[in-house]
């Protein structure tokens, strides 16, 4: 069992344990009555004391993550049932792994037999010019034929890292292609940082809630990550500061506009603020930009990178959620020894992101279409967030939730008692599937967040989603009622 403890962590050792355990079992790595260690076997192998890994098994049965039988041992509970192997695989248990956690895995398996995707910050199919992007892949093809029987570089093809660059522009960010690396998505960006840069109990500022993905990133190192606060202009930068004075942290991940998952944007003031920071304690900063072309009104303030003057900050910016998710394309920007080191690992990770993706979205982002089309999805986008609020504010009042200024998402505060993980099992019987949100935190709390995406499905099938959504709450509400004050 390959639990990596933080001896000299804030954490108690038995609460890691216990968190180690809600992690798998939350990713579906642990499953339904999977058997946990026994006690005196988990304490020899962690080097800690028996009562130690009885509190943390207490903390789960607690929790409801597992059940204790005398005499028998600690198992799972309240999960989906094995799928029936072709073949024996029981000996498989006796392989050690070192994945923690999956929360994405999690997010993607139940969605086969879903109508309502309200899961996946994705953009549904009848948002994207499908035309221009077919017409654009062949006439990238019709050009450079060879391009199916060539390799791109580690870094990337020169072609997209120029075109990136001449984008980033409009971003008031002058980056040289040179600064940039091609990426397969900004998670593979994401992941570049942690493997080159963090290690066992290094220290990771995060906000929470956080995007699920980047915490399975870090979680999977070994780091020791600490969760800073989201207010209404983004990341808390005083108990930021206060962090950081009792810490040494080795990088701050941050994804400051249109938060993925509170939709929140940072303030100019505090992207000034961060760099600032950063450059005070001499920590990275991890700035992951998916979207930020993706607002309603008024243009979001510039990158943090646009702020950096001395290579604190590595950017990475994707194109998949707004251009093509079938390519899956990112850039990193970053310089220096820092940007030679990222280099480095991107080669060991895959030699080079496939070459005709790169140079399809280079094509796309140089086409005189592209604006045409983000004004286009600007205003779809706002309609369809405007529809969902509406519904969620006739139909169940007692929600909380922010309105979005750009994106695809609303993250939602659930009416006292109702658990999201209860609601999502009863969503699933309805064809709905949202996020629940304890998967955007790196520790355990109250199960009272969901995180919708009202650009997941056609604005006809979002009214049909809603609705639904909110029959199934008013449900839960009135059995928790009637629970709470039985008749006699």
């Amino acid at each position: 069992m390959n639990i990596a403890l933080k001896r000299h962590s804030h954490v108690p050792v038995h609460e890691q344990i216990s968190q180690y355990f809600i992690d798998r079992i939350s990713s579906n790595m642990l499953k339904e009555r999977e058997q946990l260690p026994s006690v005196r076997k988990l304490a020899k192998e962690l080097g800690v004391a028996l009562v130690t890994v009885q509190k943390a098994y207490q903390q789960l049965q607690q929790k409801g993550y597992v059940e204790s039988f005398q005499g028998k041992g600690i198992f799972v509970k309240k999960r989906a049932p094995l799928d029936p192997a072709p073949f024996d695989t029981e000996w498989q248990m006796l392989v050690s792994d070192y994945v923690p956690r999956a929360q994405s895995l999690a997010i993607f398996q139940p969605l086969r037999s879903i109508r309502y995707n309200l899961a996946t910050a994705c953009l549904h199919g009848d948002l994207f010019h499908m035309d221009w992007i077919r017409e654009t892949t062949v006439r990238a093809l019709e050009k450079q034929p060879q391009l199916l029987s060539q390799y791109s570089s580690a870094n990337g093809d020169g072609e997209f890292r120029k075109a990136v660059s001449d984008y980033l522009r409009s971003k008031h960010l002058s980056v040289p292609p040179e600064h940039i690396v091609a990426t397969s998505g900004t998670q593979q960006g994401i992941e570049l940082v942690a493997k080159t840069f963090v290690g066992p109990n290094d220290v990771v500022l995060m906000e929470a809630p956080t995007y699920p993905g980047s915490i399975d990133i870090f979680r999977a190192r070994g780091a020791q990550i600490i969760p800073i606060p989201v207010e209404q202009d983004g990341i808390d930068t005083k108990t930021l500061l206060r962090i950081c004075d009792q810490y040494h942290p080795k990088l701050l991940y941050t994804n400051p506009t249109f938060q993925n998952p509170t939709g929140t944007t940072l303030s100019l003031k505090k992207r000034k603020e961060l760099v600032d920071i950063a450059e005070s304690y001499h920590f990275l900063i991890v700035e992951d930009d998916p979207w930020s072309e993706l607002y309603f009104d008024a243009p979001p303030p510039p990158p943090i990178k646009s702020f950096d003057k001395s290579g604190h900050v590595i950017y990475l910016k994707g194109f998949s959620k707004f251009l093509s998710p079938a390519c899956r394309m990112g850039a990193l920007v970053a310089e220096g020894r820092l940007l030679e080191k990222l280099i480095a690992a991107k080669s060991i990770s895959d030699l080079g992101s496939p070459l005709l993706p790169q140079k399809i979205v280079a094509s796309l982002l140089q086409s005189e279409q592209l604006n045409p089309f983000l004004q286009y999805l600007r205003r779809q986008l706002k309609q369809q967030e405007k529809c969902c609020v509406e519904l969620l504010q006739e139909k169940m009042p007692s929600l909380t939730f922010r309105r979005a200024d750009g994106g695809s998402i609303l993250w939602i505060k659930l009416p006292h008692p109702v658990d999201a993980d209860v609601l999502l099992e009863q969503a699933h019987l309805h064809e709905l599937s949202f996020l629940s949100g304890s998967a955007c935190f790196p520790i355990h709390v109250p199960n009272q967040y969901i995180r919708l995406s009202f650009a997941g499905v056609p604005i006809h099938e979002l009214k049909q989603a809603i609705e639904r959504l909110c029959y199934v709450l008013c449900t839960l509400q009135t059995k928790n009622e009637i629970e709470q004050f039985p008749s006699f």
